[in-house]
């Protein structure tokens, strides 16, 4: 890991805002784990503590924009994800770290895992953990390393620096044509309808 992803990894008393610390969590180069915990809001208080099955009765998912990491660590290697992961519940409740400043891992909460480069979100549920298929929706890391590397940004389409966009033929609206029509000094009369009289 590079320094200064080292000092990033150390600033845990609350220096990185929220984003950052994702960030810090995602550009990893290690394997991590990240845990993220609902932020305390009115939007929240029917989420919090909630079985992913209760949350689903209410016509929700869970939605990464409501959490916030609080602790941010390397993961050591593990060949079985259950184990590693009920290791980490009993961890963040039994022998919690001294600079981890969240509640203990309770239901609701969220263990992200970066193992290999691959990120996956597992909701802790009343009995084990329910993996996150869409919690962070794959086109925000699509969108991210386009940004990066794109060299036109109307071409955020999936395929990195493909070039610009060819050039298509603008029509201007039929308004426009309208507007663009010469104006007349007088309105234009229609020939004047001949009497009996002048027919005669």
């Amino acid at each position: 890991m590079s320094q200064e992803k080292i000092e990033r990894w150390n600033e845990v008393d609350g220096n990185l805002d929220n984003g950052e610390k994702l960030q810090a969590f995602l550009d990893s180069t290690t394997d991590a784990y990240a845990i993220l915990q609902l932020r305390r809001t009115d939007e929240t208080v029917y989420e919090r503590f909630e079985s992913y099955e209760a949350l689903k009765r209410q016509g929700k998912e869970p939605n990464i924009d409501h959490y916030d990491v609080v602790y941010v660590a390397p993961l050591s290697s593990y060949t079985d994800q259950t184990a590693m992961l009920e290791g980490l519940y009993t961890k963040f409740n039994v022998e919690r770290p001294e600079d981890f400043r969240g509640h203990s891992l309770s239901v609701s909460d969220i263990v992200a895992l970066k193992t290999d480069a691959a990120v996956s979100f597992h909701y802790v549920d009343s009995i084990g953990f329910q993996e996150l298929q869409g919690f962070m929706k794959p086109e925000n890391y699509l969108k991210n390393a386009e940004m990066a590397m794109e060299d036109d940004y109307g071409m955020l389409d999936g395929v990195i620096n493909n070039g610009k966009a060819p050039a298509t033929e603008e029509r201007s609206s039929v308004l426009a044509q309208l507007k663009e029509q010469p104006v007349l000094d007088s309105p234009h009369k229609p020939p004047k309808a001949r009497t009996e009289r002048e027919m005669e």
